[in-house]
């Protein structure tokens, strides 16, 4: 009994130690950067107006862009300013030169008035971080 129980704890323990060294995400390095030609992301829109909605509703849009740089382009994160802006994905595999890409967000309104979020985005890119705001006018009900 005792030998299943060390034969068990083994295994897990092996497995554990292999599934840490398996990972499906990229991470940007300074390695991915080519410092010659970075790739260059170009959004269509860095802001999008919704001009005037009411309080409570969602506001959804989706950025696009396009990788104008001469090499692959990987986005590493993209993150919200604040809870209230929900991410619904971004390209996982890199971006291809000349490839384009769309970032959806959804932006629930909880509060009145003149409002600017903003998403960050870190991709290899010079510089790595870029920027997308939502912004408009929340009207009370």
């Amino acid at each position: 009994m005792k030998k299943n129980i060390f034969i068990y704890i083994f295994l897990i323990v092996c497995c554990s130690c292999v599934s840490d060294k398996i990972s499906n995400s990229t991470e940007i390095t300074a390695d991915l950067i080519a410092p010659e030609n970075p790739p260059v992301i170009k959004f269509e829109e860095s802001t999008f107006n919704f001009d005037t909605v009411a309080l409570g509703s969602k506001v959804e849009y989706t950025f696009v862009f396009v990788n104008e740089g001469k090499t692959p382009l990987l986005i590493n994160s993209v993150k919200a300013g604040c809870g209230c802006t929900v991410l619904k994905g971004w390209p996982k595999t890199p971006v291809e030169p000349g490839g384009k890409g769309e970032i959806p967000v959804v932006l629930n309104t909880k509060r009145t008035g003149y409002i600017k979020k903003y998403i960050s985005i870190l991709a290899n890119t010079r510089p790595a971080t870029n920027k997308l705001y939502l912004e408009g006018f929340v009207a009370g009900i």
